[in-house]
């Protein structure tokens, strides 16, 4: 309904966006738009962006699968060959498949005055996959400010709503009306989805966390426990204080939102980010997702992401699962132009080194950093069974990838069974983490695993609330049913 607006050329248009689940066949439905206004006759040029090399890589993959034999899906290694492609009048170069970043370097100060001319001459449609990344982003803005005529539709399965606005703005502001909802709950109606299986793992004693946030809410002194005990029983102020935290109907284990829209801290939120950066936690997370990975992984069919807070937490795990367990295959993905100051630099240098080193030399492959973009196109091909990695022998397995923030978001997989979890996320960017693991495959992976590490009760609370606002049903409902109501129900 929206291809006929493009007959009118005077000003910007936002034809609107999609809301389809993750997982549910969203690429496909991006594709079928694509091939739908290209054959209207209203565009001359249709433009799938993405933001992510591997999204690229596997989108591009993906249209090619889809298109007709009478279609070409073009796709773009550098600006320049963009701008070939844009400006052509050949049919072959009416869909393309290119990254946000190159079709922001388009403008008319950077590019060609014949060329830009030409360009601007064009009738362009503009598919935005994942695009609840680009409510906020200056190149979105640059791109509507070079293409002004251009139509603009997003896929995404997380919309930014009210309540979440980045820089003020959601989805809605930046694509137009919502014009589609699938939720999860209808992809898991339908099939086309798994549920999930939430495990909430805690590495430190209840007891423990409520004494430790109570001494330091006390401010009580003393070099040891008992120390800090007496010193506290001994001044009434101490220990009103202390005691309003060891008790539960006082200070509850995770915060809530009063009806007056107050905040109420919970223990967990007294917790700083430094208690999960101690060895003592770090070696258990390293001992938990060793003991489970066999379960998870189906003896090695599948693999799991794990996703940390930090490049030096990813580098410091990684270097721990070396030390503790040389024969599981494990390795790191993440952005490496950021955190490049201060004096974490050279450390985040030396480990990257040493983690390509080791997968060349483990995998039979050579990257270093300056092929540090195909590493991860690699890493991405074998987890996903691509190419020649499709029929992946044991000595050829990756059994999990440390991350940051990249292939949390877009990222496809059916052999993707499990996602760790050492970091807190709420809302769309934990809805679209968790999603990694909901790919069908068949018998062998019934639903997708998370478990959580980090301040697990609130990850509890937040996940239960991000379902319910993605999905608008019971969270339950959503989840795989334990074995006490799975034997309850057959019973009854």
């Amino acid at each position: 309904d929206q291809v006929g607006k493009l007959k009118d050329q005077d000003g910007l248009k936002l034809a609107g966006f999609i809301y389809a689940c993750t997982g549910s066949g969203k690429t496909m439905s991006s594709f079928k738009s694509a091939q739908l206004i290209a054959s209207s006759g209203n565009a001359d040029k249709v433009v799938f962006l993405v933001d992510r090399i591997e999204l690229g890589t596997q989108s591009l993959d993906a249209y090619q699968s889809y298109a007709n034999d009478d279609e070409s899906v073009q796709s773009t290694s550098s600006t320049d060959i963009l701008v070939e492609r844009l400006k052509s009048n050949n049919s072959s170069d009416q869909l393309i498949v290119t990254s946000i970043q190159k079709m922001s370097k388009i403008t008319p100060d950077n590019t060609n005055g014949s060329d830009y001319k030409k360009i601007l001459g064009k009738k362009i449609v503009i598919l935005i996959d994942e695009c609840h990344r680009d409510t906020h982003g200056d190149m979105l803005i640059n791109i509507k400010k070079t293409f002004p005529h251009a139509m603009y539709f997003g896929f995404t399965g997380t919309p930014i709503f009210e309540g979440d606005e980045i820089r003020g703005n959601t989805t809605a502001d930046v694509f137009g009306d919502e014009l589609h909802r699938y939720t999860i709950a209808d992809g898991i109606r339908d099939g086309n989805v798994l549920r999930l299986d939430p495990n909430y793992v805690a590495t430190y004693d209840e007891t423990d966390m409520r004494q430790a946030v109570g001494f330091e809410q006390a401010k009580a002194e003393g070099l040891t426990d008992a120390d800090k005990l007496a010193d506290v029983l001994s001044n009434p102020a101490k220990a009103e204080v202390y005691n309003a935290f060891m008790d539960k109907s006082v200070v509850p284990m995770v915060g809530y939102m009063e009806s007056d829209g107050n905040y109420v801290k919970g223990i967990e939120d007294y917790m700083g980010n430094a208690q999960y950066m101690r060895n003592e936690h770090i070696d258990l997370v390293v001992d938990d997702i060793i003991k489970k990975n066999k379960v998870y992984s189906k003896n090695g069919q599948f693999h799991g992401i794990f996703a940390t807070s930090s490049i030096p937490e990813a580098i410091n795990y990684y270097r721990k699962f070396k030390a503790k367990c040389p024969e599981f295959r494990v390795t790191c993905v993440f952005d490496p132009s950021i955190d490049n100051s201060g004096s974490s630099s050279y450390d985040k240098e030396k480990g990257m080194e040493e983690i390509l080193l080791d997968y060349s030399v483990r995998y039979g492959v050579k990257f270093d950093m300056a092929s540090y973009a195909k590493f991860k196109t690699d890493v991405a091909y074998r987890l996903g069974h691509k190419y020649q990695y499709k029929f992946l022998p044991p000595e050829k397995v990756l059994d999990m990838v440390i991350v940051v923030e990249q292939m949390l978001t877009g990222y496809d997989s059916q052999y993707i069974n499990v996602l760790y979890m050492d970091k807190t996320m709420s809302s769309y960017n934990l809805i679209q983490a968790i999603s990694r693991t909901n790919r069908i495959y068949g018998f062998g992976k019934p639903f997708g695993n998370v478990v959580f590490y980090r301040k697990p009760n609130t990850m509890k609370r937040n996940l239960e609330y991000a379902f319910r606002k993605y999905s608008g049903i019971d969270p339950y409902k959503v989840y795989v049913q334990k074995l006490y109501y799975n034997v309850k129900y057959m019973n009854s």
